[in-house]
């Protein structure tokens, strides 16, 4: 009787912990163009990269296919606290992301120099296409 009331504890202790961490609001932006502007609640939520989408922006852009990516699980919070996780569940801190101008992406880590991407929308905000500086894509796709 002990253990069951035990386990009932237990799964609804581990309810409510999984219920308090889906809890982030995500604004879906529209399609965008590169210029369009860009709101800072667009990007709150986490992402993904897409490998296969990454690849066929860089090759349509004339680079190389991406082949070698790793896995990239982001978390981008209100306030722009950025969080990294190589597992997808547990997230920690890894910098901070800002919106500059328009529809450029300010990633600055922890520990190295900040990166600027110029950013744009497509699937109704589900895809996120990143172009750095030299014309290469990473494309994050929704993961929450």
């Amino acid at each position: 009787m002990k253990r069951n009331i035990y386990l009932a504890s237990l799964y609804a202790a581990c309810l409510i912990f999984v219920s308090a961490c889906a809890t982030d609001e995500v604004q879906l932006a529209p399609d965008t163009q590169p210029g369009d502007q860009l709101a800072a609640a667009y990007l709150v939520g986490k992402w993904c990269n897409n490998r296969e989408l990454t690849s066929k922006a860089n090759s349509a852009a004339g680079f190389s296919a991406v082949l070698n990516l790793g896995k990239v699980f982001w978390h981008f919070e209100k306030g722009g606290k950025w969080e990294d996780s190589g597992t997808g569940w547990m997230h920690a801190h890894f910098g901070e992301w800002q919106l500059q101008g328009r529809d450029t992406v300010i990633l600055n880590p922890l520990r190295g120099n900040p990166t600027s991407y110029r950013a744009r929308f497509t699937n109704s905000g589900i895809d996120l296409y990143l172009t750095d500086p030299a014309g290469q894509f990473l494309v994050l796709s929704r993961c929450d």
